[in-house]
């Protein structure tokens, strides 16, 4: 009967510490917001001001092709892949051939011209792509 006592004796109360599961929560919260602030910035390169518009649909889902028209008229590429060519239109090939189901999402400056906006949607259109999305801004109070 001595044994089955002692045994009661050495068990004592199993203590949870808190502070390192604390410590690890923090940790991963820190993780992950500065991780969704590194994403969103990855467009903040290329200065684009939206004309902005009252109507218009959410764009939609699916693998997308980022064209951005600044305001002096040139044409940038939003992407990771290095693509062949020199001019848009060999881009546009090149991308079109890797990404044939593709929309095109179209960026451009409120000061942009018109017949610059008109000029890349052609081009769009020759490479082969069926959709293309304009971006817009919406007013502050709508």
């Amino acid at each position: 009967m001595s044994l089955r006592h002692s045994r009661k004796e050495r068990r004592g109360e199993a203590n949870l510490e808190l502070t390192p599961l604390i410590d690890v929560v923090f940790l991963l919260l820190i993780f992950f917001l500065i991780t969704t602030t590194f994403s969103k910035s990855q467009e903040a390169h290329i200065p684009i001001n939206l004309p902005k518009a009252v109507s218009g649909e959410k764009a939609t889902s699916g693998d997308k092709v980022v064209l951005f028209i600044t305001a002096e008229g040139s044409v940038e590429l939003k992407g990771d892949e290095p693509l062949q060519g020199n001019s848009i239109e060999e881009k546009l090939a090149d991308l079109r051939e890797r990404k044939p189901e593709a929309n095109v999402v179209l960026k451009g400056d409120q000061k942009a011209s018109h017949g610059k906006v008109i000029e890349v949607l052609d081009q769009i259109k020759q490479t082969g792509f069926k959709k293309v999305d304009l971006v817009i801004s919406r007013p502050q109070g709508e």
